[in-house]
């Protein structure tokens, strides 16, 4: 009885928030409606996984941008602008709070780009960072009838609060943790490939024009006809974004392993472990110029003798490299091929005969990064190329060296391996704004 009288509340309970919720979007939506207010143009832009930085050159972001860029010069050029608005969603993977801040950030980027790229006010600019989108990701799995246990996904969808609390007001459950254990996980698993990778990483923008100006004209067709409606429906919805008051990560199971940094490093230090296990301490440094180059400059040491066994183990190189970066995954996180020059002196002995002269070297190099963590990485490569080098030849003798000869030679070959310890650092956003200029 006390079960059916609590589920009797709850009903109530929820039918009343969503009337309330309905009455409140009724009421912000119906000035718009009666200036009869709709996007005029309107895109859809991607952004990595877990990254808040806007790279044009990602998926189709150029070609989408484009025409929507144009739209807003050509309007702010008539005056007609009356605002742009900027909705950045984001994926159940996550904390609540990594997603807001991160669809935050997103619209930060976007607006940022937008005003550098067209001129406009950034007060003309709108941001709403939407966090989760919920709505959206049931409307993805009713029309996709290859998601596993399709049916007992929308039940969770539809009758799971976002955050389940007992009496005392603790978290203890929720919508998310709720698909996680569904089924041992299989449809939580499907949609973290298949969907998830759409909802996390979209970005819609919408241009919308003063009343005169939509009267005067046509409007434009939307490049995306989702992108605008996407907030209205979520917001309609009466639960989902509006429920979620404060930031409870209530997850009994991780999410699948990801890169889950919002910031995109504009740095990286370098150690390269084949080198240190050679006992030869060295340090690289990294500057990621944009979401294509990046440039670095090594230096190695080492500076150990035995005066006593005339045995020298002494080297000093110093060099840079620079890189295009392909078939990426994200910023510092996937294949890339460069060029590399540098050059040192030596002195090696191993107490029979020495030789110390010095080298320089250029090369291709080939290699591929992967994060392990939110600011390390290991980076694996190797270089082809020519050395040069010119040294005189000694022998130890009754504590002096006898000089032999003077030569020269060269070598073509590997002249670099490389599998290094990465410490990524900085924010690329302070450093350029809003991606490509």
């Amino acid at each position: 009885m006390n079960i059916y009288i609590m589920g009797q509340i709850h009903n109530y309970t929820k039918a009343l928030r969503l009337a309330l919720s309905g009455l409140l979007f009724g009421a912000l939506a119906f000035p718009a409606a009666v200036r009869g207010e709709s996007p005029v143009d309107s895109a859809k832009v991607y952004f990595p996984l877990g990254h808040r930085q806007y790279y044009p050159d990602y998926k189709d972001n150029d070609a989408a941008m484009g025409h929507f860029l144009r739209s807003v010069r050509e309007a702010d050029s008539a005056g007609a602008i009356d605002r742009v608005e900027v909705r950045a969603y984001a994926s159940p993977d996550g904390s609540n709070a990594a997603n807001e801040r991160l669809t935050a950030n997103r619209c930060r980027s976007i607006s940022d780009y937008i005003v550098s790229e067209t001129g406009i006010a950034p007060g003309l600019i709108d941001s709403h960072a939407e966090g989760i989108a919920w709505h959206e990701l049931r409307r993805m799995v009713a029309a996709d009838g290859a998601v596993p246990y399709q049916a007992e996904v929308l039940e969770v969808l539809d009758n799971i609060p976002v955050w389940v609390f007992d009496d005392a007001g603790a978290v203890v459950g929720g919508r998310k943790k709720a698909l996680m254990d569904l089924r041992g996980g299989v449809p939580y698993r499907w949609l973290y490939e298949h969907v998830f990778p759409v909802l996390r990483n979209a970005v819609a923008v919408s241009l919308y024009l003063k009343s005169e100006a939509v009267a005067a004209e046509q409007p434009v067709a939307a490049a995306d006809a989702t992108a605008g409606g996407e907030a209205a429906e979520t917001a309609g919805s009466g639960t989902d974004v509006r429920e979620v008051i404060a930031d409870h990560d209530a997850e009994a199971a991780p999410a699948p392993a990801t890169e889950q940094a919002d910031v995109v490093h504009a740095f990286a230090l370098k150690t390269n472990l084949i080198y240190d296990a050679l006992l030869c301490p060295n340090l690289a440094v990294e500057w990621r110029i944009n979401d294509k180059w990046s440039v670095a400059a090594e230096a190695d040491v080492a500076w150990w003798r035995n005066d006593g066994r005339h045995r020298y183990y002494q080297l000093m190189y110093i060099g840079g490299e620079g890189r295009y970066w392909f078939k990426t995954r994200g910023p510092w996180h996937g294949m890339y091929a460069g060029v590399m020059a540098g050059g040192g002196k030596y002195d090696l002995s191993g107490g029979h005969r020495g030789y110390k002269g010095e080298a320089g070297l250029a090369g291709l190099t080939y290699g591929y990064m992967f994060p392990v963590s939110k600011h390390l990485s290991f980076d694996a490569e190797i270089g082809l190329g020519y050395m040069y080098t010119e040294y005189k030849e000694y022998i130890p003798h009754d504590g002096h060296y006898l000089y032999q000869r003077t030569a020269r030679t060269g070598y073509f070959g590997p002249v670099k391996v490389q599998f290094s310890l990465v410490w990524r650092f900085g924010d690329s956003a302070r450093i350029w704004k809003g991606g490509r200029k």
